[in-house]
């Protein structure tokens, strides 16, 4: 039981910088193997001792679990966010634990010895590793409305995945969220591990009854007084006699609820109305990602599919397969242009140089992560490989652009509750351009999927409402300027976040110099439709 205890307010960190890991499931699989070698060698050192075997083994086994649960498939297992949250924690902090019980060992030297080393050579997850993960799940819990219960039960959409979370899981969870101030997330957390060690064997044990104190204690800190109660209850339900000092605090706790005066962090800590998580425009967006908003047909022609070819010559024998998912503006998604062969090799080219997704900022044109883009990529040259020539020839050929404007290519990877809030591709007007970049705005945007994702993970138009579902070897498409050469607002977008899978996309970005001869400019401006989505609230 302390072992246990130990192991839910514990969040030292192995002090090993690496690549951030949680922000790319590509990156996962390094810290599965880094896993295999740590739990071999804990294995060693628990057979060479006697104290302690039981409780250690115990932990071995039930991460053995995880691991025949991966063997079947790495990449689902490490598609799966719980799972890869799990994986996250036990290295970030479990790890830590098991070194810290076997310090107390007199045989511990040759385990110790070998665990430095280890912490040199392997990959481990950072602190940011941690609380990106931790976010990802609060974010896909949200974005999806996701019952906790269900979520830390390892239940994806009413579908069972894997292993589910333990009780300290919830709990460090929680309390990680509680030191970020994100306290409406804390609560359901908090109240999910109670329960869960409620269930454990041990769940009566001196220890834990302590430990429900002072979860209690957070409850109340929070204002979340029937939580807390709820707590006092049933520790008073078990030892009625041992703990009287719970009478008076239960007292305490009947009163304010019976008042219905709210005190306490949830109350007290209120989000600015400039906060952007709380605007319309972001509800818009979270609905579109569930699947709650469709297009209207009032003002639109019946969506078709059909061949085309762009005149292309080589296009004549093997046209595009073309669907029209809205007309005003015109987004079309080109099916089967990407041949699981190009697929394999951009995947490869691209997996080693994959690094933190970046933005440009509002100020300037310097880019730099953010929050509210979680994934990582690489950009090439087009020249670099046939496969990447091929996904500049398939946008130009579809649309008749000069790819010679076009910025390299980039890659990306999504990786746990990996998203990417809405977004203009667009340089607003101030935006600064760098010294040497004279081929002006990007005039359009193409998106190549590079697989398909489970579940979530699409692209989101807030406002039209449009959501396009990632359909492996496929390409989307659309104009991100009037011909005016004016922004259109509607076209602002997100990549929803993945709450099942592992997504990979190719972005292709072309400039509107010289493109005048495929979207000469109208006598008026028509920029006026969109004007009311550039300030919408």
């Amino acid at each position: 039981m302390k072992m246990l205890a130990t192991l839910a307010v514990l969040v030292a960190v192995l002090h090993c910088v690496t690549a951030e890991f949680y922000s790319s499931t590509s990156g996962l699989s390094q810290l599965l193997r880094t896993e295999v070698v740590l739990l071999a060698e804990l294995q060693n050192y628990v057979n060479e001792i006697s104290q302690h075997a039981e409780a250690l083994q115990s932990e071995i086994d039930a991460i053995k679990v995880e691991h025949l649960s991966a063997a079947d498939s790495i990449e689902g297992y490490l598609n799966n966010p719980v799972n890869a949250f799990r994986l996250i924690k036990r290295l970030h902090s479990d790890w830590q634990t098991f070194s810290d019980s076997v310090e107390r060992e007199a045989s511990r030297t040759n385990y110790l010895e070998a665990m430095a080393k280890h912490q040199q050579n392997l990959s481990f997850p950072t602190h940011e590793d941690f609380v990106g993960s931790a976010l990802a799940l609060t974010r896909l819990q949200q974005t999806y409305q996701l019952d906790v219960a269900e979520l830390a039960s390892g239940i994806l959409n009413g579908i069972k995945h894997g292993t589910g979370m333990s009780w300290q899981d919830c709990f460090v969870l929680g309390q990680h969220l509680y030191t970020m101030r994100d306290y409406n997330n804390t609560v359901p957390w908090l109240k999910q591990s109670m329960q869960l060690l409620a269930t454990q064997s041990y769940g009566t044990e001196s220890g834990s009854l302590d430990f429900m104190e002072s979860v209690a204690e957070y409850h109340q800190t929070l204002g979340d007084y029937e939580n807390a109660l709820d707590l006092v209850n049933y520790v008073l339900y078990l030892v009625p006699e041992e703990r009287p000092h719970l009478y008076e605090k239960r007292e305490l706790l009947e009163e304010l609820i019976r008042d219905g005066v709210r005190h306490g962090l949830l109350h007290e800590t209120v989000r600015s109305p400039t906060d952007y998580h709380i605007s319309q425009e972001f509800r818009l967006y979270e609905q579109v990602c569930r699947g709650e908003l469709k297009p209207s047909a009032r003002s639109q022609r019946p969506l078709r599919c059909r061949y085309q070819s762009n005149k292309v010559p080589f296009r004549l024998l093997q046209p595009y397969k073309l669907e029209e998912l809205h007309l005003d503006p015109l987004i079309v998604q080109a099916h089967e242009v990407v041949s699981a062969r190009d697929i394999r090799i951009l995947k490869r080219l691209a997996g080693p140089h994959i690094q933190r997704s970046t933005v440009y900022s509002l100020e300037g044109s310097e880019a730099t992560a953010a929050p509210y883009r979680t994934s990582q990529g690489a950009s090439f040259d087009y020249t670099k490989h046939r496969a990447m020539w091929r996904l500049s020839r398939n946008v130009g050929d579809l649309s008749g652009l000069d790819m010679r404007y076009a910025e390299m290519l980039q890659i990306a990877n999504y990786g746990i509750g990996g998203h990417f809030e809405p977004h203009w591709d667009s340089f607003p007007e101030h935006h600064t351009y760098l010294e040497n970049d004279h081929d002006g705005n990007r005039i359009a945007t193409g998106i190549y999927y590079l697989s398909d994702v489970q579940e979530g993970g699409g692209t989101a138009f807030p406002f039209l409402p449009l959501l396009v579902t990632p359909q492996r070897g496929s390409l989307l498409f659309w104009y991100n300027l009037h011909r005016s050469g004016d922004q259109d607002y509607r076209t602002k977008h997100a990549a929803c976040p993945v709450l099942l899978g592992n997504k990979w996309i190719a972005n292709v970005w072309i400039r509107e110099r010289r493109q005048d001869h495929v979207r000469p400019c109208d006598i008026y401006r028509d920029n006026e439709i969109s004007l009311p989505y550039r300030d919408f609230n």
